[in-house]
């Protein structure tokens, strides 16, 4: 059974700072077969300095391409953004290359999927980590592999003076992990990027790696944006969760509120999916259907050819996000700010 763990109330650990990340009004657009189809259409929201928000939903729902806009990492002639990404009272959106990669690393930082992709097997693991350093602030070649060693060492790797020396292949998935958020945390950014940092890891690692950046989080007050499809993993880290399906948000509340009172109908099923492990149950409740590909919907709910209590306007307008007490859905089940689910 999914449960979710006591948050800390201390001043700057939840959220309590000023917003950190702005995005208004975002559209990511890319061209297929000579059309144009929208990945991410229309989507705000803000994080707050020390606050963890989860972006959760299927593959191909738009949550990465999301998260590489704000780190600024899709190339102009690939795709188009649009809308405003403000961090720290800085527009990312329009910097100069130059400008982006000072930001890089030093302010925000990313963990990517898959961490034998995104290390380059070439290189020792003291070499990249040093990089990083080296990048962004001034100092010694003995003081870039002191502070490379005393990294790895807050990440919890054994033997950090010798594991400097060794290659990516060398070590374990879970090893490589947490190089990478070694990596990631080598300057002290003020926010981190997670993209399904435990993905393919297995639960014991996948524990460690989430109490980690939990450590982290409070050494540091860093503000987190998690990118995941797990909610058992929403529940043991995030603050605030925000739900996606088809490039837009679909539902936004606490972590306690979503899981406690789920309103929209993707939220719901995602868990009523999810194995129960104090009840009995005979077969799980799937979503019924697939996610519709980038440009099958062009009018009415995207969601409607899933959902079990579709209405006749659901088909015709897609709904705005409705605000209730302690969440915001996009369903016409709650244009009155009441429903029924």
């Amino acid at each position: 059974m999914t449960t979710v763990k006591e948050k800390s109330t201390i001043h700057g650990q939840n959220g309590d700072g000023g917003e950190l990340l702005t995005v208004k009004n975002l559209y990511i657009k890319f061209k297929d077969n000579k059309k144009q189809v929208t990945a991410v259409n229309n989507v705000s929201f803000s994080l707050k300095e020390g606050e963890t928000v989860a972006l959760v939903g299927e593959s191909g729902c738009g949550k990465s391409v999301t998260s590489l806009s704000v780190m600024g990492l899709i190339p102009k002639h690939a795709g188009v953004v649009e809308g405003s990404i403000k961090f720290d009272d800085v527009q990312l959106n329009g910097l100069s290359p130059k400008k982006m990669r000072k930001i890089r690393g030093q302010d925000i930082s990313m963990i990517f999927q898959e961490p034998m992709t995104s290390l380059n097997p070439v290189h020792k693991i003291g070499q990249q980590i040093g990089e990083v350093i080296h990048l962004h602030e001034d100092c010694t070649k003995e003081e870039k592999r002191e502070r490379t060693i005393d990294m790895l060492k807050k990440v919890g790797i054994p033997r950090a003076d010798k594991i400097i020396d060794d290659y990516p292949h060398q070590l374990s998935g879970g090893m490589r992990q947490r190089v990478m958020i070694a990596m990631a945390m080598a300057c002290n950014p003020k926010m981190l990027i997670a993209d399904e940092p435990t993905t393919a890891l297995d639960v014991t690692i996948q524990a460690q790696i989430l109490d980690l950046m939990n450590d982290l989080k409070r050494e540091y007050n860093t503000t987190i944006l998690l990118i995941t499809h797990d909610l058992g993993v929403v529940a043991d880290i995030a603050d605030r969760v925000m739900v996606m399906y088809y490039g837009q948000i679909v539902e936004e509340a606490d972590v306690y509120t979503l899981f406690k009172s789920p309103k929209h109908p993707y939220t719901i099923g995602l868990i009523n999916s999810i194995p129960n492990l104090v009840k009995q149950q005979k077969r799980l409740d799937p979503i019924v259907g697939n996610v519709p590909n980038l440009g099958d919907i062009t009018e009415g709910c995207p969601f409607r050819t899933r959902c079990n209590v579709a209405m006749d306007i659901c088909s015709v307008k897609n709904p705005p996000l409705f605000s209730l007490d302690n969440q915001t859905v996009r369903c016409w089940i709650y244009e009155k700010g009441e429903g029924v689910l």
